[in-house]
């Protein structure tokens, strides 16, 4: 793996996610969480994890992030709603929410940092590998996700619906 594409894509994928938070309009920040998936999709793929690189592309970046592109565009906030929004009294409680989620990584890091490494030929990115995994252990959760999914298309779908009668 080559030095500089792995810190070209990290730094790519730190701005990206950046400008996901930062950015004041919606669509820029689909947008860049467009780049965002696109350089962790190059990661994974610089690790030679082609076949979870090549679904983060297609999934996300070609499904799931065209259908949050519909849905901001379908809302069409104006300056004003986004605004109000920002000066929500719910701000305190984001904060918290993200010092909970750094509290956890750092702890998720300290125990990987103990436990040690694995071997790198045990953790492949391969259909066989990711396939075994998903459908043994991670059964439950992967049916609950197609289930959200399918929930949110069915949303959408009765949302347009609604909009396309008045």
């Amino acid at each position: 793996m080559n030095p500089f594409f792995f810190y070209f894509f990290a730094t790519l994928l730190i701005l990206a996610g950046l400008a996901v938070i930062l950015a004041r309009n919606p669509i820029y920040s689909v947008l860049s969480l467009v780049a965002a998936i696109f350089s962790l999709a190059s990661l994974f793929i610089l690790l030679e994890a082609f076949f979870v690189g090549i679904i983060l592309l297609l999934v996300y970046a070609g499904a799931v992030l065209v259908l949050f592109l519909f849905v901001v565009m379908f809302l069409n906030l104006n300056q004003a709603e986004v605004a109000r929004v920002k000066q929500s009294r719910l701000r305190p409680l984001g904060f918290l929410a993200g010092a909970a989620f750094l509290a956890e990584l750092l702890w998720v890091v300290k125990a990987s940092v103990s436990a040690g490494s694995s071997s790198a030929e045990s953790v492949r990115g391969t259909i066989e590998t990711i396939g075994k995994i998903l459908f043994t252990d991670y059964l439950l959760p992967f049916e609950l996700t197609s289930f959200l999914l399918l929930a949110a298309v069915i949303g959408i779908v009765s949302l347009a619906k609604g909009t396309l009668k008045s």
